[in-house]
């Protein structure tokens, strides 16, 4: 392999490179060249002499030379290919030979090639594509019909597709296959997205190519002949290749089917024709009478074109197995290696050995699918299947097993017959596994095939299900050659826990110990994302083993992870779907996406997921994720949930139940039905057979007794019945596997089922019906029908859960007498409180878990600690945890206690301490410490280690061994710890020293949790914990007290810094948890043991935190807004979204600012401020500091955030959410709650988004505008949230101080940002649309517009109706118009979005309202021009056109003239006016302008906008009506001097003149032209007059001086352009502008033009200004000093200008009074040196007419 850098890419036949890596002969020396390219360059730039030396005399084609490469600014080697003709001249076309570049130069600039330059070859070589041709799709016009053939030329798609994968890729390597003159023919390996994919082959299956033969290659032909090469590029060792491979293909295949192949290939040409004869006869051959175990095929090659390629490809040569690509048929048979084996494997894949013909045949098969691996060509001619897919389940009653796959597999019923290694059967074999189970006999070769698997059995959780097949595969090094080499996994197991992950993960370890060895890692990430980003994974990662939890953690950081993934294992898949859905969504979506690839075809894809329980999660993933899944089911149970059976209870007295099944039986059916009835004994099945038999002409019955007519009722049950009929059948269980029935549609269970394999037995009668999710459109329907009596209530229990989880009705009776069952006394409370319900306030488990989930009084009530003393049960107290049991539980002693934190400390250990001093007195004598001869177990006694202690004897040594040498476990009932002792070390205790209870308590930390659902806490945090609290002092705050439990809310470790005598808090231990990454918060814990409480009678202690003193005894109060029908002024305080935002009432916002001013005055003096150890507890109200307003405010804690301490607030008062850390929380100060929270909740009414979601700047649209201010809202409706409890308002909100009050919903409505829902929207045309009976009116059509609003499938409907409305309007005669037709339109538009809509609508209100002008006051009332003025933002032409027509013609009335211009209609025609429009909406612009100008304000508008320039352009280019528009505008706006002004500096005169002369002068446009005409006139001789004899010619305004005194200072009266002086600087340019007493003045900056103007008296001074250079105009500034105006101009770029102008201007000159600081900065522009410190500036050359080198540098051109 030879590593290339692909320089151009002409097609697949001809690509150009560079040869980077490989074979010593060939690649590059980088230096070699580099130097090479040095000397050419300076050889060729200096100058010569004797340039003609170097010339060539005579240029002729395929020449050598070099030339300069303007480019690549270096000189080049080339070859002379043609001459062009150019004029005069001759260009010469040149291909570099080192860029593989073609340019055209100059003839005369071609250098001779200098012999010292062309010693190293050419660094661009040249490739094709080995083996293919180009093929592409061939059109016969005559037989209409279309096909992909081969072809002369590449099609564009594929050099495209060429050319975009190798600009992709990272890594191109190529395998060299001969050469022919100067190509090397390659195979291109291509490394994308650290996949290599072979381009050659890849082009093959996208149908770009095809396979040829070798002496079809042209490039073949010079093989021979170029020996030499080839003996030179062959000196390199080849990889290994299989001794018995005799063909490039068959390395993909198992060793069996290459031995059965092989013989095939080799046979030479009469096999092959024997061959040929065999495939063109195979419609009269059978597959059948070849070989009965062969499937069928569907498989049809008629063509003979099938047998020429295979003739032709059995010559391929052999290619080595690392670079052929893999498939995933029989991988499983690579890996036997014992004779025995492959036999066993060989009549699994029911390929006979003896028929050769048929094998090569199924090979051939295989062949064309290797050579079409892409799934999305299944449909296509290359497509072939091995076996006749089964619909059909399979089942096997003997061992109770559904299968259902379309490929057919025999189960392992040895470990022989097992798809298993032999290094893994050895380690089977030790772990006492000598055959495979029933799950493991169908699952083994499955997984061994390579198929995706789902299997559900009652040994689900057992990883050996799939672990020995998988690991098998895995040592299969030549599956994977093809998967990127990084440290990503190949395999990924994914548990549902931390335990059962470390459980695999240990069986792993132990299975490979002995094979091959595998890299395995164990990934268990918390949330900590620092923690996931240093995950680092063994080199050559084989098998990870997670959970999927950490696994989406990993998946958000390392996005590439699943990039070598080929099998994913879900252990106990029903488990991972129950509690962890989010997650196994996202991990499915990766996997699909990332081995849904082309590239991934030819690689292991495979899902596997083992499970005890089917659910109906389980549906998707098969459907969705799996590709051809083999299921199997050995729970029958379990089966019927699979196959959709339908559950059905029915409960009824035990007398009743015969006639309760004769009223439930249908019989009047149209369809066939076959009913079986399951009864428990044979005297049920005659009486019930008795009560069925008057009922149904097919009835029967069989029992035991009966054995002898068993297949007489079979011979009656499977005869074929007309449909309607009703066949029932009465037996017993015994008889079920007798019977074998499986076509059974309902199965009713008369007689309760004993155990729970009887029930899955009765189920499967129904196999035949259960659904298939393998074949599409599979909705065959059974039932199951339950009799519930009396008798067999209790016997429920054990199935109710099963009914669950079949989305069975389940009856309330029974839910009640399960209930009732559970509640029975004097059952569980003798028995341990659950610790799972301790720690969490839940049990997970609490139907399997055999501890006490329900508290009794006597039984859970605070225990005593001595003779006085009891538990306290709320307070402060000094703990030492002596034993860690868990990061959150612990047991240790309490030290002291207080009820207050103000009040004194009470010890708690008094009566301990003197314990302890009394045993050691006792045991300080001798005869005291004598050894316990009997040791009795829980017993109390004495232990003598550095101190004596008490303990319990909790188990003895089964054998009976010396006492000296034995060990006892003990439990220390002082601490809590456990230990083993030796029986010599226990004393005995007096009876004295048993009186005081034993002094451990336990401790449990509140509100905290392991991650992910985890029941335990991982053993990392366990550990930590224990290491930083162990035996140490800590302070805590009891919540509650149960037994001998208590549970902490805050456990703190203070630290005493005696050199400053104070204490700090050094940790928390909640925090520490949390922090940790693997706790989160459990808020409900408390609250959930309360409730428990409450349900025994238990007293709760008194909540004493200062929170809760204070102020929890009082009603916390909200603002609340009346339901009246009147408006409210209120101020948005926090936006959210149209459906969630908060007010604030501005009545009472004084009262709220001296609230928080008295709050933030007592927080600054700390006068109420308790302990530093206060800690918020979630839904706590407290005070936290906003930043925003850098105030202290009320609040409420929402959560706890992960990291740092941080909490999510609520202010109450504003309704903002915000992250606080704790150093800015603080308790509530007295008196803080007499103000009700003044945040409302409100929703605005009316309105729904476009689409699901609020567009993002919806936020922004409405909260930029409103904020902070004084809005006015009504109250429509009022209603209360489920979760948080809190009033919600649907208010209508409006604006008051706009003229027309708009609401905030119609104005969101306008923008398009929503839409009103149909059911309020229909409320605008209540009367009309029920009162007129004309289905064509008016109203009627806006009554069915709006009906369709809320509708998005009907918008062509609404279309289709709002284009007949605008018909009928404008065919309305004048006098049938309706007065209230104009205020629906206008109703309509409001609530319409699509453009094409509006603007019909549009039309018909401006045809409707030149028809009623008396009635265009509906118009302002229901705001129409408010709405059409916003529209004219909408950027689609006849929307605008229309617009601007309408309001040209509404501006006649007066008032609504008024209005147009209120609503900033002039804004924003001149707006559109300034952007490229099309012409007729500009046209429509101009007149929509002219009709407005009866307003004075309508000159100041204008001007404010800048549009008289646009206008004078446009006159030329416009005719009639438009150009008589425009002159109207610029006759209104003559009148003032400063728009005559700008009419003049735009040349207006001339163009008026112009005009004049070639209209008549009898028309109204020459009147309006001739007065602009005088306007102008009179302004331009008056300017004329002030300058004397000055020349008014050219731009007027713009009047320059006379030739006699432009010598004279610009400051002179006589001139118009100011005298202006420039300097600049590195940075930027200083222009000071010599105007004193100026006003009016305007200075403008674009990127290369500065405009300033000014008036001095009536003078105009005007400086257009064209730079050399580019600016930045938005740090430019034009300021005024010394009375004069200065200007200035940031450069785009540091560096010196050499003038300020493009062209120059004498008027505008260097001010030499900066010259001394202008020549040390070298900023002169007058001066440049080329030559900088020291450095010469490489210029590029040119070749002047006469030969001679010259340089850019070279200019006499002055600067200014």
């Amino acid at each position: 392999m030879i590593e290339i850098f692909i320089i151009k890419v002409e097609d697949p036949g001809c690509f150009w490179g560079r040869i980077t890596n490989g074979f010593s002969d060939l690649v590059e020396n980088a230096n070699q060249y580099q130097r090479l390219e040095e000397k050419m360059n300076q050889f060729y730039h200096r100058s010569h002499e004797d340039l003609e030396e170097i010339k060539l005399p005579v240029l002729e084609q395929g020449q050598i030379c070099a030339i300069y490469c303007h480019e690549l600014r270096r000189w080049c080697r080339a070859i002379l290919e043609s001459l062009v003709s150019s004029g005069s001249s001759y260009l010469a076309e040149c291909f570099l030979v080192d860029y593989a570049k073609h340019i055209l130069v100059k003839a005369k600039d071609v250098r001779r090639a200098v012999d010292t330059f062309w010693k190293l070859p050419y660094r661009a070589k040249k490739f094709a594509l080995f083996g293919i041709q180009p093929m592409t799709l061939h059109i016969d016009v005559c037989e209409e019909k279309a096909k992909i053939g081969p072809a002369v030329r590449w099609d564009s798609a594929a050099v495209q597709y060429f050319q975009k994968m190798s600009r992709e890729s990272e890594v191109a390597e190529a395998k060299l296959q001969g050469v022919a003159g100067d190509t090397f023919a390659v195979q291109l390996y291509l490394t994308v997205n650290d996949e290599k994919v072979c381009l050659n082959d890849d082009l093959v299956a996208k149908f770009f190519a095809c396979y040829i033969s070798p002496k079809n290659q042209n490039l073949m032909k010079s093989l021979n002949s170029s020996s030499k090469v080839s003996s030179v590029l062959c000196q390199k060792k080849e990889a290994p290749v299989k001794k018995n491979i005799g063909h490039a293909a068959l390395a993909l295949w198992s060793e069996i089917v290459q031995g059965t192949a092989l013989s095939v290939l080799n046979q030479g040409s009469a096999g092959q024709e024997q061959v040929a004869q065999c495939l063109q006869s195979q419609e009269s051959l059978s597959w059948e009478s070849v070989n009965k175990q062969c499937s069928k095929t569907a498989v049809s090659l008629s063509s003979r074109k099938s047998v020429e390629s295979l003739k032709t490809f059995s010559f391929c040569p052999l290619e080595k197995q690392s670079d052929c690509k893999k498939t995933r048929f029989y991988l499983h048979d690579e890996m036997r290696k014992d004779r025995k084996t492959s036999t066993a494997m060989q009549k699994c894949d029911e390929i006979p050995a003896s028929c050769p013909v048929l094998a090569f045949k199924q090979l051939f098969y295989r062949l064309l699918q290797f050579l079409n691996p892409d799934p999305l060509n299944s449909k296509s001619g290359l497509e072939f299947h091995l076996q006749q897919p089964s619909h059909k389940m399979a089942f096997d009653p003997w061992n109770g097993v559904l299968v259902h796959s379309l490929i057919k597999l025999n189960p392992c019923r040895s470990m022989e017959m097992s798809p298993v290694s032999l290094d893994l059967k050895k380690e089977l074999c030790k772990k006492k596994i000598v055959t495979p189970n029933i799950v493991q006999a169908y699952c083994w070769p499955a997984i061994g095939r390579g198929c995706d698997l789902v299997a559900v059995s009652q040994k689900g959780d057992d990883p050996l299900l799939y672990i020995p097949p998988l690991l098998t595969f895995l040592q299969l090094p030549s599956v994977y050659s093809y998967q990127p080499r990084r440290n990503l996994p190949l395999a990924i197991i994914i548990c549902p826990g931390r335990q059962k992950a470390h459980f695999v993960c240990q069986m792993l370890m132990d299975l490979i110990r002995s094979t091959r060895p595998l890299s395995l890692s164990l990934v268990l990430v918390g949330q900590d994302p620092e923690e996931t980003k240093k995950i680092k994974f063994t080199k050559g990662c084989d098998v990870v083993v997670t959970t999927p939890h950490s696994l989406a953690r990993v998946l958000q950081l390392h996005c590439l992870f699943f990039i070598r993934l080929s099998h994913l294992v879900l252990d106990r898949v029903d488990i991972l779907f129950d509690e962890a859905m989010d997650e196994m969504a996202t991990i499915l979506q990766c996997f699909r996406e990332a081995t849904n690839v082309p590239e991934r075809g030819s690689t292991p894809q495979q899902l596997i997921a083992v499970g005890k329980h089917w659910t109906k999660r389980m549906d998707s993933l098969v459907k969705e994720n799996q590709s051809d899944p083999y299921i199997v089911i050995t729970a029958m149970a379990e089966a019927a949930l699979y196959g959709n059976v339908h559950q059905v209870v029915q409960v009824c007295l035990d007398c009743e139940k015969t006639s309760f099944l004769l009223t439930m039986l249908d019989f009047t059916s149209e369809v066939l039905q076959k009913t079986i009835v399951f009864t428990n004994c044979a005297e049920e099945v005659d009486h019930v057979f008795k009560a069925l038999g008057s009922n149904s002409n097919f009835c029967m019955k069989v029992h035991e007794g009966m054995s002898m007519q068993v297949s007489n009722v079979m011979d009656e049950w499977s005869k074929k019945f007309n449909p309607g009929t009703h066949v029932i059948l009465v037996t017993t269980d015994n008889c079920l596997k007798a019977l074998r029935i499986a076509d059974a549609t309902c199965v009713i269970h008369y007689g309760f089922p004993p155990c729970w394999e009887i029930f899955g037995a009765r189920l499967c009668c129904m196999i035949d019906n259960f659904d298939n999710l393998i074949v599409e459109g599979s909705t065959l329907q059974s039932q199951s029908i339950i009799l519930l009596t009396d008798k067999d209530a209790p016997q429920t229990a054990s199935i109710l859960h099963y009914l669950e989880r079949a989305k069975a009705k389940i009856p309330k009776e029974l839910y009640r007498f399960i209930s009732d069952l559970n509640n029975t006394d004097n059952v569980c409370y003798t028995k341990s409180l659950c610790k799972y319900l301790k720690a969490y306030g839940i049990c997970r488990d609490n139907k399997t878990c055999p501890s006490r989930h329900k508290l009794h009084q006597d039984m859970d009530k605070p225990r005593c600690l001595s003779g006085e003393k009891k538990l306290p049960g709320s307070g402060y107290i000094e703990i030492i945890p002596t034993c860690v049991s868990d990061a959150s539980s612990y047991y240790g002693r309490i030290i002291q206690h207080r009820n207050k934190w103000e009040d004194p400390p009470i010890s708690m250990e008094e009566d301990y301490l003197m314990l302890l001093k009394d045993m050691a007195d006792y045991y300080s004598e001798e005869n005291h410490r004598k050894p316990v001869e009997q040791l009795a177990v829980s017993a109390l006694y004495g232990l003598e280690e550095k101190i004596y202690s008490r303990v319990q004897l909790i188990a003895l040594p089964q054998k009976a061994e010396s006492a000296v040498l034995s060990n006892a476990r003990v439990k220390y009932i002082d601490n809590g710890q456990t230990g083993q002792v030796m029986q010599k070390q226990l004393l005995k205790l007096p009876a004295k020293f048993q009186v005081l209870p034993p002094q451990v308590v336990e401790f449990i930390i509140c509100r905290v949790k392991p991650i992910d659902n985890e029941m335990d806490w991982n053993p990392q945090v366990s550990r930590f914990i224990k290491q930083k609290i162990s035996n140490k002092s800590h302070t805590a705050k009891i919540v509650l007290a149960l037994g001998n439990t208590l549970w902490l809310n805050t456990v703190v470790h203070m630290a005493k810094l005696a050199d400053l005598k104070t204490t700090i808090l050094e940790y928390n231990i909640r925090s520490e948890i949390m922090n940790s990454g693997f706790g989160t918060d459990n808020a409900e814990h408390i609250e959930r043991l309360k409730d428990l409480c409450r349900v025994a009678e238990l007293s709760l202690p008194d909540e004493d935190s200062p929170l809760k003193q204070l102020f929890y005894g009082k009603e916390i109060k909200h603002a609340i807004l009346k339901n009246d029908g009147n408006y409210h002024s209120v101020i948005i305080s926090e936006f959210h979204s149209p459906k969630q935002f908060h007010v604030q009432l501005v009545a009472t916002r004084a009262a709220l600012c001296a609230l928080e001013n008295e709050i933030n005055q007592k927080i600054t003096e700390k006068e109420t401020l308790i302990s530093g150890t206060y800690v918020p507890a979630v839904s706590d109200l407290c005070l936290a500091f906003c930043e925003t307003g850098k105030r202290w405010r009320r609040a409420k804690v929402l959560s706890v955030l992960d990291s740092k301490r941080n909490y999510k607030v609520f202010f109450v008062d504003f309704g903002i959410c915000s992250c606080v850390s704790l150093n800015n929380i603080q308790p509530l100060v007295k008196d803080a709650l007499k103000l009700p929270f003044q945040a409302i909740c409100c929703s605005l009414f009316g309105v729904e988004p476009v689409g699901k979601n609020w567009k993002p700047e919806m936020k922004e649209f409405v909260w930029m505008p409103f904020q902070d201010k004084e809005l006015q809202v009504k109250v429509v409706e009022q209603n209360r949230k489920d979760l948080t409890n809190v009033v919600c308002y649907h208010v209508v909100v409006q604006d008051p101080s706009d003229a027309g009050s708009l609401k905030l919903s119609e104005c969101i409505i306008f923008k398009g940002q929503a839409e009103g829902p149909p059911a309020i929207l229909n409320q605008l045309f209540p009367e009309e649309a029920i009162v007129n009976s004309h289905t064509s009116s008016i109203s009627c059509l806006c009554s069915s517009v709006c009906a369709l609003l809320g509708d998005q499938n009907s918008s062509s409907l609404r279309t289709t109706i709002v284009e007949e409305l605008k018909n009928i309007v404008l065919q309305y005669p004048a006098d049938s118009a309706s007065e209230s037709d104009l205020r629906f339109l206008c109703r309509l538009l409001r609530l319409l979005t699509t453009p094409k809509e509006q603007a019909d609508v549009i039309i018909a209100m401006t045809h409707l309202a030149k028809m009623q002008v008396r009635d265009l006051d509906e118009i302002k009332k229901e705001k129409g021009i408010y709405v059409l003025v916003n529209l004219l933002q909408v950027t689609n032409a006849e929307l605008q056109e229309s617009i601007c027509v309408a309001l040209g013609i509404l501006s006649e009335n007066s008032d609504l003239c008024t209005a147009i211009i209120n609503a900033d209609a002039l804004k924003h025609l001149c707006h559109l006016l300034k952007k490229p429009v099309e012409n007729n909406v500009w046209e429509a612009i101009i007149g929509a302008l002219a009709a407005l100008l009866s307003s004075s304000r309508v000159c100041e508008e204008i001007e404010e906008q800048e549009i008289i320039c646009h206008l004078c352009t446009k006159i030329q280019s416009s005719k009639d009506k438009v150009l008589e528009n425009i002159l109207k505008v610029l006759c209104h706006l003559s009148g003032r001097p400063q728009g005559l002004n700008l009419m003049l500096s735009s040349g207006l005169a001339l163009i008026i003149e112009r005009l004049l002369a070639s209209i008549s002068s009898k028309s109204a446009l020459y009147k309006i032209a001739n007065n602009l005409k005088f306007s102008l006139t009179s302004l331009q001789n008056l300017l004329c007059l002030q300058n004397g004899a000055a020349s008014c010619e050219g731009n007027a305004g713009i009047v320059d001086a006379p030739e006699d005194r432009k010598g004279q200072s610009t400051m002179d009266h006589k001139s118009f352009h100011p005298e202006v002086k420039w300097h600049q600087k590195e940075d930027r340019l200083v222009l000071n502008v010599k105007l004193r007493n100026f006003t009016e003045h305007s200075c403008k900056f674009s990127h290369c033009r500065v405009v300033f103007s000014a008036f001095v008296g009536i003078k105009l001074y005007l400086a257009d200004l064209e730079l050399q250079g580019s600016i930045l105009e938005e740090k430019c500034s034009c300021v005024t000093k010394n009375e004069e105006p200065v200007i200035t101009l940031f450069k785009e770029e540091k560096g010196e200008w050499s003038s300020l102008l493009k062209f120059k201007n004498p008027n505008v000159t260097f001010d030499f009074t900066y010259f001394n600081e202008a020549t040390d900065d070298v900023s002169l522009p007058i001066f440049s040196d080329f030559r900088r410190k020291g450095q010469l500036i490489i210029m590029e050359p040119s070749i002047d007419e006469c030969g001679g080198f010259t340089s850019a540098n070279d200019s006499s051109e002055e600067d200014y």
